[in-house]
């Protein structure tokens, strides 16, 4: 953040997409007309509706999971699980679980709350390009 990497990422991923957009607009119409709007389709879906969409994920995580949901476990704050906002968040949205054990990569503590973010770690661990991951500490958990 203080030497403003993420916003020339940023640019160069929407000019990316541009370009690309661009030779495939070109390719498949052999026109720029078509080509032009192809690009800018794709880049409007593929950079900006996809940046928006995941801010509003990211955020509905501590609005939506602190008001909407159930709690497996009794934590000082009021922290829920929210279904919805787990399946669009990739699994954080089991909020309460992460209040409840915070250092656990896994936020789905029972069978049947799907957390694609602990599938993905518990991956990269089995291939060895994780290691020391932290699981939950609750007895609820299954498979541990």
């Amino acid at each position: 953040e203080r030497n403003w990497f993420w916003l020339w990422s940023y640019i160069f991923s929407a000019v990316a997409y541009f370009f690309v957009g661009l030779l495939a607009g070109w390719i498949l119409a052999g026109q720029m007309l078509p080509a032009l709007q192809f690009a800018l389709s794709i880049t409007v879906w593929g950079v900006f509706v996809r940046t928006v969409t995941v801010w509003h994920a990211t955020w509905s995580v501590n609005s939506l999971s602190h008001i909407f949901g159930y709690r497996n476990y009794e934590t000082k704050d009021n922290s829920r699980n929210n279904w919805l906002v787990a399946l669009c968040s990739t699994g954080e949205g089991w909020h309460n679980n992460h209040h409840a054990d915070p250092t656990s990569a896994r936020h789905g503590h029972r069978w049947w709350e799907i957390d694609a973010a602990w599938f993905t770690i518990w991956m990269l661990e089995k291939v060895g390009l994780v290691w020391d991951v932290k699981r939950p500490h609750h007895d609820t958990v299954l498979n541990r």
